[in-house]
Formats: C-alpha cells, structure tokens, sequence
C-alpha cells in the first residue's frame, strides 16, 4: 500500500489548493504515481484560528473535493497538521485533529522550538491527551532536537523532497533505514507544480525500507 501521509489538498483549506480544480489535478498526480491513500492535512494554528473555525473549513472544503472526485480517485482520510504552541494542551477538543478513528496527532515544530519553552505543552499532549504524536517533516529540523524528541517518545514523518536533496539526503535515509520511529512518509504537496516526482525518487531511494515504513503507517492508521 502507498500512503502519502501529509498533503495540502484540500481547495481553500489553505495555501496548498487556492481551489477545487487545483485539488482535482493534486488528486490525478496522487493517483498517477500510484498513490493509494491521500492524507488530506490542511495547517491549523492555534495561536491564530479557533478550532471550531477550522473545522467549519476543513468540514466544507472536504466535502466540495469528495463531491468532485473521479472513481477511481486514492482513498482521501482527513487531519491536520496542528502547529505547535505554548498552551495547545488547553484548546477543548483537540482530538479532532488527529485522524479520523485513531488518536494519531501530526504535529509542525516550531522554527524557534526548545524544550524549556514548549516541554509542559508537549508532555501534555503525550502524557495526558494521550495522543500518538508524528512529527512532521523532520527533515527540516536539527538532528539534535529531532534525536532527543524521538527519545522523548514522539514518532516521525520525513518529506520526500528530502531525499532527493544534498544536503538532507544522508540525515534521512539514516533516520529513514535506522529508526523505527519514522511511521510515515509524506509528499507535503502544496499545488502541481513539482507533482510527485520526488516522491518516486524517495520510493526508489529507499528500496525495501519504503514498504516497511509504508506498513507502519498502514497500522498506524488502521487501514
């Protein structure tokens, strides 16, 4: 099974599709690359957007792409990709974020991330929402911070353009063939332009690890 774990398609649920049309072409590049689950993971920021607003959003995007979609479109399943803030352990019904049926969280780091600023937030989303949190795009964050986290109990998603990149190659492929906390691989495509190019690349790049992440995501979603 392919799944790709993190994609901006749903139109005008945020930058990734400013419309249906650009959605329904995300959609056919998904299917063409042999995509058979299609995250859909529309940004939420919680310091700047109630999650009542949001969810009217992605409610009223996703259902505009679904009453579109061709027969033979992949599977869409339905999240978020919850920023991380100071006090989001707070936000009443958090878990609606996650995806549907599982308590699976995915979580953007912070540019400015350090644990004293954010070590009360994020034990609390392990320890007392008792969410599964993915960490999205580890690739863009230092190994450091990403090797402690991991360590704390966090799991992780990598980007496929990552792997095509010089100066991330290495540092994914070793978290890609070395840990058992990297559960998804995502494309995190925002419109048409690079398609799904990369994430053929990442495919071939990684060989018989791809499948093993890909079964990984396929029990973590419960597919």
């Amino acid at each position: 099974m392919n799944i790709d774990f993190h994609a901006h398609i749903l139109p005008g649920a945020d930058h990734g599709s400013y419309n249906l049309e650009t959605s329904l072409q995300q959609v056919t590049l998904a299917r063409r690359a042999g995509i058979d689950v299609l995250a859909a993971t529309p940004h939420f920021y919680p310091d700047h957007e109630p999650l009542p607003a949001f969810l009217e959003r992605r409610e009223r995007t996703e259902r505009l792409l679904r009453e579109a979609l061709p027969s033979d479109a992949p599977k869409i399943v339905v999240a978020a990709e919850a920023h991380l803030c100071r006090g989001m352990e707070h936000i009443d019904g958090l878990e609606q974020l996650c995806f549907s049926g599982t308590n699976v969280l995915l979580l953007e780091l912070p540019m400015d991330f350090s644990l004293r600023a954010y070590e009360q937030t994020i034990d609390s989303l392990l320890y007392e929402h008792k969410l599964n949190v993915v960490l999205a795009h580890i690739d863009r964050y230092a190994e450091s911070t990403i090797d402690f986290l991991l360590d704390f109990g966090f799991q992780a998603q990598i980007n496929a353009g990552s792997f095509c990149r010089l100066r991330t190659r290495k540092r994914s492929m070793r978290w890609a063939n070395e840990l058992d906390a990297v559960v998804a691989l995502g494309s995190d495509i925002h419109g048409c332009e690079t398609g799904y190019r990369d994430f053929l690349k990442m495919k071939e790049k990684l060989g018989g690890t791809y499948d093993v992440i890909m079964a990984r995501t396929q029990k973590l979603l419960q597919l």
